[in-house]
């Protein structure tokens, strides 16, 4: 199997923070005819722009075991992922595809052989939800703070039939913080994707404080206990007034 390509800020964020839908297009059920390259191919469709996709992604094959440093790379408006690892091809690829604002959507090509090797992205908006945190930034002083949102996939293994798998997450959106420590963000509603009720209801959302001025990550925030779920924020429709956040650890 070849797990996603976690970029080396991802992996960043879950190495330092340790305990770190879907809506089904009828475009992504594989075609009958097969395509001799071994790639897949995202077409992604305006207005979105390629480069504001997420794909995480794994590949079905022979051997049991494949891995790969290899990434998909937006290219104009299409995302093109290689399906083979040295030379050896993938029997199946599913993916799941997400862009800031946009409900999940998944892909489920299980045999390569017989599929197009191409599906499509289009965004289909969800609603917002507002955020409004504060934290002690008082460690931090004289920094241009942003946050940075996370959103947790926790339901991936049970998406791609692997128990206890943990994929890098999706970035969910960006605030300034306040010379207060106050920020405030609008966050897609999760809890109206398609997917919510059997599948995406098991995610939360993880922050990390950043120096806007050159992205290094600082720390992990860290929500009120009755706000929690392994350390990160509930996934809700709605949040409290003012959500406190501590800073769990300096990077």
């Amino acid at each position: 199997m070849l797990y996603v390509i976690m970029s080396s800020k991802e992996v960043n964020v879950m190495m330092r923070k340790l305990v770190f839908a879907l809506f089904l297009f009828p475009v992504f059920l594989p075609a009958q005819e097969a395509s001799p390259d071994n790639v897949f191919t995202i077409n992604v469709a305006a207005p979105t722009s390629s480069k504001d996709v997420q794909v995480r992604y794994l590949l079905n094959g022979n051997p049991a075991v494949m891995q790969s440093s290899s990434s998909a790379k937006p290219d104009d408006n299409q995302i093109v992922i290689k399906t083979d690892v040295e030379g050896k091809a993938a029997k199946s690829f599913r993916a799941i595809v997400f862009s800031p604002g946009c409900q999940f959507a998944v892909i489920n090509a299980d045999d390569l052989s017989t599929s197009n090797r191409q599906a499509q992205f289009q965004c289909q908006k969800l609603t917002d939800t507002s955020l409004h945190g504060k934290v002690d930034t008082s460690q931090f002083s004289g920094r241009d703070l942003q946050v940075e949102a996370m959103y947790v996939c926790n339901w991936a293994g049970q998406f791609f039939g692997v128990r206890g798998l943990s994929i890098s997450p999706f970035t969910a959106g960006k605030a300034k913080v306040d010379k207060d420590g106050a920020f405030a963000m609008d966050l897609p509603d999760f809890s109206t994707d398609p997917l919510w009720n059997n599948l995406s209801h098991k995610a939360t959302l993880m922050f990390v404080l950043v120096d806007a001025a050159n992205g290094q990550q600082l720390a992990a925030l860290t929500p009120p206990n009755n706000l929690a779920r392994e350390g990160s924020l509930k996934v809700a429709a709605s949040y409290p007034a003012e959500v406190e956040f501590t800073v769990q650890n300096q990077r």
